[in-house]
Order: C-alpha cells, then sequence, then structure tokens
C-alpha cells in the first residue's frame, strides 16, 4: 500500500485525487492511501479528511510528511507550492507538485536542482497531460505521421470560480493548454513571439525539432481547452472532454511509475511551461 501526504487543501483536486484512492469505490483504493492531510485553512482540511477519510489531520507539512511514500503538493495556487515542496524533498520524500509548478520560474529551477542534489524524485504536471484526447494525439505522433505544427488553444483567465486576484493570472488555467502543447511536441524550444490583443495573447513557438507550435490564451472565455495538430495528411483536431477522466490517467502513472522511480515527467517541460507563462504574463525571472 502507497502511503501519499496531502500539502494543501483548498484546491478540487483534493476531492478529485482523495476520492480515487481512500472512498471503497475508488479505483485505487487497493493499491494507495492517502493517510495526512496538511492545509493552511484548518477547518477546510479537517472537513475534507472527514469526508474524504483521511486519518492524521496535520498542523505543518513536515508532520504530514511523516511516514509516507510519496507528498502530492496540491493547493489551488502555484504561489503556495513551493515551501512545502521544498519541505518534501528535504525530507526526502518523492514529490508531485500539481499545476502549475510554482508561479516564478527561479523557484521551479530550486525545486529541481533540490531534487537532483539530494536524489529525491521530483515531477510536476497539469491533469490534461493525460487526458484522453492528449494521449489520442500521442498516438498518432508515434505512429510516424508526421506532424508539422500544432496548436492549443485556452483561457488566459479564470472567470468561473468567484473573485480572487490570482484567477486573472494565465497560471491558472493556462498552465493546461500549454502543458498539452509541450507534451506533444516536447519542451526544445528555439524561439517564440508573443503578439497582444485586448488582454488575450498568441505565442508563436519554433522548436529546435523545425516543428512550429502557436499557444492561444482568450481572455473571458469559459474554461476550455482545444488541441489541433497538423499533419502531411491534413489537419487533426480535439476539443478536450472536461469529465475527469485524466484524473485517473494522472493517478495510474503516479503510482504505478512515478512513486516506484520507474517513470517521471520531464522537469525540463516543467520548467518549460513556467518560462512561458512568465513571459505571457510579463514578469522576469
Amino acid at each position: 500500500m502507497i502511503r501519499v501526504a496531502f500539502l494543501g487543501s483548498d484546491s478540487t483536486h483534493t476531492e478529485a485525487f482523495g476520492r480515487r484512492m481512500n472512498l471503497p469505490d475508488g479505483p485505487f483504493h487497493a493499491k494507495a492511501r492517502v493517510v495526512s492531510i496538511w492545509g493552511e485553512d484548518a477547518a477546510q482540511t479537517r472537513k475534507k479528511a472527514e469526508d474524504l477519510q483521511i486519518e492524521r489531520v496535520c498542523s505543518a507539512p513536515a508532520e504530514a510528511l511523516k511516514n509516507v511514500d510519496l507528498a502530492m503538493v496540491i493547493g489551488r495556487f502555484g504561489e503556495s507550492h513551493y515551501h512545502p515542496a521544498r519541505q518534501a524533498l528535504e525530507m526526502k520524500v518523492p514529490t508531485f507538485v500539481d499545476k502549475p509548478f510554482t508561479v516564478s520560474f527561479l523557484e521551479a529551477q530550486e525545486l529541481a536542482n533540490l531534487s537532483t542534489q539530494l536524489s529525491v524524485p521530483l515531477c510536476s504536471s497539469s491533469p490534461l497531460r493525460f487526458a484522453k484526447e492528449v494521449l489520442e494525439a500521442r498516438k498518432l505522433i508515434g505512429s510516424g505521421e508526421r506532424v508539422v505544427a500544432a496548436t492549443a488553444s485556452m483561457p488566459a483567465n479564470c472567470i468561473d470560480l468567484g473573485v480572487d486576484p490570482r484567477f486573472e493570472s494565465p497560471f491558472f488555467y493556462g498552465i493546461h493548454g500549454t502543458e498539452v502543447l509541450l507534451e506533444v511536441l516536447g519542451h526544445e524550444i528555439q524561439s517564440f513571439e508573443i503578439s497582444r490583443a485586448g488582454g488575450s495573447a498568441a505565442v508563436s513557438l519554433k522548436f529546435k525539432s523545425g516543428q512550429t507550435g502557436l499557444l492561444n490564451y482568450v481572455r473571458s472565455a469559459g474554461e476550455f481547452y482545444s488541441l489541433t495538430l497538423y499533419t502531411e495528411k491534413g489537419e487533426w483536431h480535439r476539443n478536450i472532454e472536461l469529465d475527469g477522466s485524466y484524473y485517473t490517467g494522472m493517478l495510474t502513472f503516479l503510482l504505478d511509475r512515478f512513486a516506484r522511480d520507474e517513470g517521471t515527467i520531464p522537469l525540463e517541460s516543467s520548467l518549460q511551461a513556467v518560462s512561458l507563462l512568465e513571459k505571457v504574463e510579463g514578469k522576469k525571472s
């Protein structure tokens, strides 16, 4: 049984992952269990622990990290990820960081460097890397059909979850589409150019492979994600269905491969996503 610690309790991903492991009808009930949880809001954390049958509610990340096999840093906002992820690595616990890795390239790079220095596995990902449409795209690429370009489109900001200045950041929803494009074309970017209009942004990318990519961040749109591949045979397009099945795919990867040190998501890809979003947001590292 893989013992998991949740670090962060304010995201709906707490339920998405926790139900799949801890509840009797969860697909991973016999394989893994969330045994501890820490969150900044104590009352919210206690309520989620009760709903998800998590035994230990902890007052600090270090307490939650005792006697576990995997740390999952799943705070809603990327600003909250760096410190608990660092503590997990320092306690030599393999660590997964939910989207976005961080909202600072320097912080993300520090975590990547610490993982290497301490030889502790670390990865970060949007669940949409495991969406069935993205897996279908990867299968198409693996079949040998030559992809010359790809486009991913997504919201530039979040308009459907309430009022919070952090919802205005492309890091909140934009990370999903950004990682989808990097998942299918790779992370070795040779050059990029950003154009802006009315709060929206388009990032044109040239990859070292010779392929080109386009990231469309659409201002004030409801949540949506789409992926288009352009091949020698024509256009392949999918709208990503937000049905939650990607959480099962992500947990399959984390529990069957990552927690066993048998596979990872390249940190270079996660770092590239953070770097691109900093540029879209207008930040300087």
